[in-house]
């Protein structure tokens, strides 16, 4: 996405960009495939459908307006997508790095001395 939006940058001037049927197709299964995901996960938990659906519906929209507006306002000055794709990759790691790691330095210096008690 980073990439992405410098080389869009750089080719804008030469044509307006468009998009092929297979990208179309594989963004919709890909979308299809989250969702699916997400209601299976829903179905587990003890839940009210009603009030997920609607917290996620307004979740989203809020944050498509907020995109928009941004978009529109501040798209000529800053690069957003690079800046999306800055977000996407912090959040990624915030969420991903302890499980990459072990999560404290007591718990490597208990490894290397010979492990846990049984």
């Amino acid at each position: 996405m980073m990439y992405n939006s410098v080389k869009v940058l750089e080719e804008q001037a030469e044509k307006t960009q468009q998009h092929s049927l297979l990208l179309l197709m594989v963004t919709a299964i890909a979308t299809s495939i989250d969702a699916l995901a997400v209601g299976v996960s829903l179905a587990f938990i003890v839940i009210n459908i009603l009030v997920a659906a609607l917290a996620i519906g307004l979740a989203t929209m809020t944050m498509v307006i907020v995109g928009v507006l941004l978009n529109h306002r501040l798209g000529h000055f800053i690069l957003l997508p690079f800046m999306t794709g800055l977000v996407i990759t912090r959040v990624g790691r915030v969420f991903m790095a302890p499980r990459a790691r072990p999560s404290s330095e007591r718990h490597i210096r208990r490894v290397r001395e010979g492990g846990y008690p049984d």
